[in-house]
């Protein structure tokens, strides 16, 4: 559930199957079908990957 307050950042995925399989996965990966926390978890750690190559420029 979302913070009070806070921004609500959508995506569009029109591939109905390909949603339930990442649920699936989430569920059988993660313990958990909390899609939302495995995105913001892979957009962490993609910032942080362009912060560290940043960085060694």
């Amino acid at each position: 559930m979302p913070t009070a307050g806070s921004p609500q950042r959508k995506f569009r995925l029109a591939d109905d199957a390909l949603w339930a399989e990442y649920g699936q996965a989430c569920r059988d990966v993660n313990g958990s079908a909390d899609r939302s926390d495995d995105i913001r978890k892979h957009v962490q750690a993609v910032v942080a990957e362009w912060k560290k190559r940043r960085e060694q420029i």
